[in-house]
């Protein structure tokens, strides 16, 4: 054994290193052989039980299968035993490979058992067996949460703290973001399986395709996905409806059509859609909010001015306006009210988001606002909203 590890250290991160210095190549072992370590973990003799666990922590995935079947029946030191080396077997499997450059998904053999998904199992248990598997299982997903997030940045994707815009709502969240930048191989992104705590999700451009996709809703706590600025047909939206749901689904600039518009109706969408600058119609928006009642369906032409007002207020007061925006160039500011748009009485922001969703990029907007308490008027064109 490796000096500077303790076999009965608990199986805390720190500690299962220790235990993969010794478990670092799985060597095939006779069942029978197997089935005598196994017995040997609630031996009398203390150094027998730590020479059993060693030698089964070396039998690699061979030992699982012997392993959980003792737990049925194994004292308290025997299943503390049984769920570490399950524990140290599940991280020891590797998650990538290839070149460091150039990593892949790892491939596993599908007629060994799994770790991971053994102790899933043993998590779902009661007793003793229950709670150290649910401990370990806890301490696995942090370690491959760090794996993941440094080999898929290390490869173009965005993980962390971004501002998120989803309608006409915009916050500071946790992202997952896939776009363009993304180099690696598709395959790399099921490792969002391990991406926890997570819910908002944004995949953009040549990005939209049905192996990203494959990943992205592997994400476990999922529940806001964006779609921006590509191109979408009936595999990609296939592949969305393999999430068991999604709270809220958001279409911005893609080529989503009235007949596309039939699949996304049976998607698992539980609180609302939004289709902004796509080429579905309004009657058959008009339809679907008939067909679907209980779903909000924000429905916008695409247009974008560039304002941020509080919504909350009975004035529709700029609070911010956006770098490079048709805002901007027209001359409004912050701290301006706007009153009209398009002939139309403006009192809250909501009032002035409904007039520009009716527009589509390119076109302009009359606009009338106060600044110290003098009205004047100014022309906007508007642009695509884009993401900060």
């Amino acid at each position: 054994m490796h000096p500077a590890c303790s076999i009965r250290q608990s199986t805390r991160i720190t500690g299962l290193i220790c235990l993969l210095l010794v478990a670092s190549v799985a060597v095939a072992q006779p069942p029978e052989e197997i089935a005598a370590q196994i017995e040997s973990l609630s031996s009398d003799s203390y150094l027998r039980r730590e020479n059993a666990t060693e030698w089964l922590l070396n039998a690699g995935p061979a030992a699982i299968d012997p392993l959980v079947e003792v737990l049925e029946r194994g004292d308290l030191e025997t299943t503390q035993r049984a769920i570490r080396i399950l524990h140290a077997i599940a991280v020891n499997s590797p998650i990538i490979e290839g070149e460091r450059g150039q990593p892949k998904l790892a491939t596993r053999d599908p007629n060994t058992p799994d770790p991971w998904e053994t102790l899933l199992q043993l998590s779902t248990m009661g007793g003793s067996r229950g709670e150290r598997a649910t401990m370990a299982v806890e301490e696995i997903t942090q370690v491959r949460r760090v794996q993941t997030v440094q080999t898929l940045s290390l490869q173009g994707a965005l993980i962390g703290i971004q501002e998120f815009v989803y309608g006409a709502r915009s916050e500071l969240a946790s992202v997952v973001e896939i776009s363009d930048a993304f180099q690696g191989d598709d395959s790399l992104l099921q490792l969002l399986r391990w991406v926890d705590k997570i819910e908002y999700a944004r995949v953009e451009g040549s990005a939209i395709r049905p192996d990203v996709l494959r990943g992205v809703v592997q994400m476990p706590d999922l529940k806001t996905l964006s779609l921006l600025y590509g191109e979408l047909d009936e595999e990609t939206l296939k592949v969305i409806g393999d999430l068991s749901s999604i709270d809220h689904l958001e279409f911005r600039y893609v080529t989503l059509n009235d007949e596309m518009l039939d699949s996304v109706a049976k998607l698992p969408i539980r609180i609302s859609l939004t289709l902004n600058g796509t080429d579905v119609t309004k009657d058959r928006v008009d339809a679907l909010r008939q067909t679907l009642p209980g779903l909000k369906i924000e429905y916008k032409f695409g247009g974008f001015l560039g304002v941020r007002c509080n919504d909350t207020l009975n004035e529709c007061i700029i609070q911010s306006v956006v770098d490079g925006s048709g805002a901007q160039a027209a001359g409004l500011r912050t701290g301006d009210v706007i009153i009209s748009a398009d002939g139309n009485a403006i009192k809250r922001f909501a009032d002035l988001q409904a007039v520009i969703n009716t527009h589509t990029p390119g076109e302009s907007l009359e606009i009338g606002y106060r600044r110290n308490r003098v009205e004047f008027q100014t022309k906007a064109k508007l642009g695509k909203m884009t993401e900060p």
